[in-house]
């Protein structure tokens, strides 16, 4: 699965409701079986039906007997299990569950940052990974949603990380609000991926639609985060472009490497970072699982990032970076 973004939203392959009654019941010992990869030798019928099975389970979340759970590729990281579309892809597939064509990337720029600010960390999958290669890295990550800070949070100790600071709330571009409204939709999980602050986002219609819950959070001056900051990740559902803006006077004298998700249908974001390319020497790369892919400026107000490279992130940096996975310094 590489499309994050597009599973925050996306019909399930089974009615989630079935899904759910038989993921509930499953028994642990099955279930494992069945996420295990399967070996070399397993025949392409064999390969496809796992393939198949996987993709109606992940609907039904994660078994009411699993509290926590290895991956399946990479058991030195263990999280909860929660009510988390996040949980449930990396409980059935592992490290290629959720993003994967940005992981290593991720883990290879923070090895090599002195500072890390995680905008928007949701269950804190991407800190956990970031952390672990980074133990003695400053690194700082703001989750408003109340339960999705308590999964992170949860996930960081049980991973045994006790460098990063979560900073319970939104992070703004206005010093003067103290507050601000968190819309989330009904078909959110209890840890949502979709949760949007208004009326400014830029977040897609359809992915926007149907709010049924708001909470009120603490809000925190981006600005105020930035000192050190050399790695800045956004995943703030459609407020990149205003905490990028609040955040430029740091990006033009630090000039820290940039991640960021850019969604279709947000001018005001591509617009933006183009004009960090062509003004401040930014250089703009698409993530994939063999290689950065240059993307040209000019190409950044209409690129279909997921169409082209399988996923909706973007790494902007002004240092030489690696331009291959082969040259990374994964273990």
């Amino acid at each position: 699965m590489s499309a994050a973004a597009t599973l925050r939203r996306r019909r399930p392959s089974v009615p989630r409701g079935v899904a759910r009654a038989v993921v509930r019941r499953l028994p642990t010992h099955v279930a494992d079986a069945i996420r295990r990869p399967p070996d070399h030798a397993a025949s392409s019928p064999a390969r496809r039906i796992r393939r198949v099975l996987l993709r109606a389970l992940r609907e039904g979340g994660i078994p009411e007997g699993v509290s926590s759970f290895r991956l399946v590729d990479n058991p030195h990281l263990r999280f909860v299990a929660a009510d988390s579309l996040v949980l449930s892809q990396l409980y059935w597939y592992g490290e290629q569950g959720w993003e994967p064509e940005l992981l290593p990337w991720w883990r290879h720029f923070c090895r090599h940052a002195g500072g890390i600010l995680e905008l928007g960390a949701n269950v804190g999958y991407f800190s956990v990974q970031g952390a672990r290669v980074a133990p003695a890295t400053r690194y700082v990550a703001v989750e408003p949603h109340p339960t999705s800070l308590q999964v992170c949070r949860a996930n960081l100790a049980l991973n045994g990380i006790d460098s990063v600071r979560l900073v319970a709330a939104a992070a703004v571009a206005d010093p003067r609000v103290s507050a601000v409204r968190l819309s989330v939709p009904s078909d959110q999980l209890g840890t949502p991926t979709v949760a949007f602050l208004g009326p400014d986002t830029e977040l897609p219609a359809d992915m926007a639609r149907g709010v049924t819950t708001t909470l009120d959070v603490p809000a925190v001056d981006v600005r105020s985060l930035l000192d050190g900051v050399e790695l800045l990740k956004l995943d703030v559902e459609g407020q990149e472009h205003t905490l990028l803006a609040a955040a430029r006077q740091h990006l033009r004298a630090r000039q820290p490497t940039l991640v960021v998700e850019v969604l279709p249908g947000t001018p005001r974001l591509r617009a933006l970072l183009a004009q960090l390319c062509v003004e401040d020497g930014y250089r703009c790369y698409a993530p994939t699982r063999r290689r950065l892919a240059p993307v040209d400026p000019a190409r950044l107000p209409t690129v279909r990032l997921r169409a082209e490279y399988g996923n909706q992130d973007v790494i902007l940096s002004t240092a030489d970076v690696p331009h291959t996975t082969a040259e990374l310094d994964e273990p």
